[in-house]
């Protein structure tokens, strides 16, 4: 198979400028075909998402309300990586957790799970996934003045029953969540 040319930028206008987001517009020719005058791109430093689960093997979860679907959710504390912490993500992994959980995790029991692109057709956006064994409630809650998150543990078992009945339904956070599941020797691997 041929190595594909990437394409090139002709000019970019910035459209929003912030110190989370920024969203650029490109005018791009593509390799023996047309030039796009309006191809969108977001920047942002990424995200976190980790995988808590305790000593006994129950999985944290949150429940939040997401405003851009106007509904409320399962899924794992996650949350946005800060200009301080690009260069290390793994400290994202442990304020999320506490943030959103008031849970905390000895350093060698945060575990790099999965490095991925949410959206590489339109974002730079980079996510990376951690496993947090043997997480411990040490602390309380410090979320954001916007959120309300309840938690909740669940078992192995009954977190695919969430997944297969549609009620933990974000995308990564089911990658994340089958990954983990098989690193933690709930599913067999294919592999072994």
């Amino acid at each position: 198979m041929a190595e594909q040319k990437p394409w090139t930028v002709l000019s970019y206008t910035r459209l929003i400028d912030t110190p989370y987001l920024s969203v650029r517009c490109e005018q791009v020719a593509i390799p023996d075909g047309p030039t796009l005058h309006d191809y969108y791109i977001i920047e942002n430093f990424g995200w976190v998402g980790i995988v808590p689960v305790t000593a006994d093997g129950c999985f944290l979860l949150n429940r939040q309300y997401k405003h851009g679907i106007g509904l409320e959710v399962l899924e794992f504390p996650a949350g946005g990586i800060d200009p301080h912490e690009r260069d290390e993500p793994v400290l994202t992994a442990h304020r999320e957790l506490m943030e959103e959980s008031g849970y905390s995790v000895a350093p060698e029991d945060m575990i790099l799970l999965a490095h991925m692109y949410a959206n590489p057709t339109g974002a730079e956006t980079r996510i990376w996934w951690y496993l947090a064994q043997n997480i411990q409630l040490t602390g309380e809650q410090k979320i954001d003045p916007v959120e309300v998150i309840e938690n909740m543990l669940v078992t192995p078992q009954e977190l695919l029953q969430l997944i297969a009945t549609g009620q933990f339904a974000v995308q990564g956070q089911i990658a994340a969540a089958y990954m983990a599941l098989e690193r933690l020797g709930y599913l067999r691997s294919t592999f072994e």
